[in-house]
């Protein structure tokens, strides 16, 4: 069962990232920083001249498989090598395999809906992957079905001491640890400033020093851009994957997901909430969101975005790696001027931001000595030089103390940085062990509400009724 007190000790800790303190459930402590000072272990393993990580002499011919998220492509310095998602984590492969010349690595990058569909499905066939890279809410269900390694027995103590502890607690499920956390991301709204300059209104927008502003100010500023082929304002509403934008909105009016620490049920049936989607709804009928958006996928959106017709995005720092992917892969020649603000806030509130983790897990092993083996593929991965590339490649942030604060020169990570400094964070549910059975339930009640097939009352109230019939299962 979910523990609403170790949630409550992993957001205290977690943001030891930002040098920011979260409290237990909504409640949010402003913290100081976005990450640890350089410090702790090498992160390069408990093996990395090469030996196996148990000391054995045994060593016999293995093949570890390794499952992706679409995360990297045109890393720098490896931009010839890096044209495809996945193309990298082949060369990461490799250098391990130099060091261990009887392992044979096999390594696939899923799509974001793969990585929803073909896991599950290979777990319930018997052909899962040896290690997968993933967000943090699949991970604890797959920990919760029992499938997964418990990392303790694996890592050795002065690794895992430089991990960022809070990010350890968040993957430690009924005791265990189940993954090493790879990268964090922090979700935000990202301008598009180029589009307010066409049109002489780059005033309305918030700036870096003062990256706040009201929902009525946000409004004014779309208006000011809804001309020809421009669209305002994009959200995901279709998926899953666009739930941290659309829960940032409805946190933005003073929503909550859990209250005072219960976890036994959502909180987000409310009258806030039911503003949000009226605010939501409001948009799409003025015709600000991107047409068609109750069923526009990511890809999509992210396809539309590139055009460089779009004003905000409800997204992360991650957007800019890959709108600068999309130049070099001669997707878009548009003119941008990207900049990261916080979602808008409605009647005064001071919502903080969305942060979450991806990891790598591994899954049970039944030889010995391949299920050490690929602990040490999995604290290769993680090494220190490996984190740097990961913030510096992505736009997310490293969860090793040893790899400093790669992006501390970019301005939107600065910017990032004052908002959680200033705001704290907010609390979606992403922890909890069952997170990926209820994700799904939003986007189609948010979808009937576009559609005026339901009140967002009534919406609410139905994503209220299956979300806590989950949370009360045993």
């Amino acid at each position: 069962m979910f523990n609403s007190r170790k949630f409550a000790i992993a957001c205290l800790t977690l943001l030891l990232l930002v040098l920011a303190a979260c409290g237990g459930g909504n409640k949010k402590e402003p913290g100081s920083n976005l990450s640890s000072n350089n410090s702790g272990s090498s992160g390069n393993g408990a093996s990395s001249d090469g030996d196996t990580a148990s000391g054995s002499s045994e060593e016999k011919e293995i093949t570890i498989t390794y499952w992706v998220d679409p995360r990297f492509q045109f890393v720098k310095g490896l931009e010839d090598q890096t044209k495809d998602f996945g193309d990298w984590e082949k060369l990461q492969a490799e250098e391990f395999m130099k060091l261990h010349p009887n392992v044979k690595i096999e390594v696939q990058a899923l799509t974001w809906d793969d990585l929803g569909k073909k896991v599950p499905a290979s777990i319930a066939a018997g052909t899962q992957p040896d290690i997968l890279r993933d967000y943090l809410g699949r991970t604890a269900m797959y920990a919760q079905q029992g499938v997964l390694e418990n990392l303790e027995e694996l890592v050795p103590k002065e690794e895992l001491d430089d991990y960022i502890p809070g990010y350890l607690e968040q993957y430690t499920i009924n005791g265990h640890l189940h993954a090493l956390p790879s990268y964090a991301w922090a979700a935000g709204l990202v301008v598009n400033k180029q589009l307010w300059k066409e049109v002489g209104q780059e005033h309305l927008l918030p700036t870096p020093d003062d990256p706040y502003w009201t929902i009525e100010e946000f409004e004014q500023a779309l208006n000011a851009i809804k001309q020809g082929d421009n669209v305002p304002f994009v959200i995901n509403v279709a998926t899953s994957q666009g739930d941290t934008a659309l829960l940032s909105l409805f946190f933005s009016f003073g929503a909550q997901f859990f209250k005072d620490g219960d976890y036994s049920k959502t909180a987000l049936n409310s009258p806030e909430a039911a503003q949000a989607l009226e605010f939501l709804a409001k948009l799409n009928d003025a015709k600000m969101l991107q047409p068609g958006a109750v069923s526009m996928q990511p890809g999509d959106i992210d396809n539309l975005f590139f055009t460089g017709k779009v004003g905000a995005y409800g997204n992360t720092l991650g957007l800019f790696s890959l709108v600068e992917n999309a130049k070099k892969d001669g997707k878009t020649n548009a003119e941008f001027d990207l900049m990261l603000v916080h979602m808008p806030s409605a009647n005064g509130v001071e919502q903080g931001v969305i942060v979450g983790p991806t990891g790598l897990a591994i899954f049970k092993q039944k030889d010995e000595y391949k299920r050490k083996m690929v602990a040490e593929f999995a604290m290769f991965l993680n090494n220190t030089e490996y984190q740097k590339q990961y913030a510096i490649n992505a736009g997310q942030f490293p969860v090793k103390k040893s790899a400093g604060v790669p992006l501390e020169d970019d301005p939107n990570y600065k910017t990032l940085q004052k908002i959680i400094n200033e705001r704290g964070v907010e609390d979606m549910g992403l922890t909890h062990p069952k997170f990926a059975e209820f994700r799904p339930l939003l986007q189609p009640e948010v979808q009937a509400v576009l559609l005026k097939s339901k009140t967002p009352e009534a919406a609410l109230k139905s994503y209220e009724e299956a979300v806590n019939k989950i949370l009360t299962a045993n």
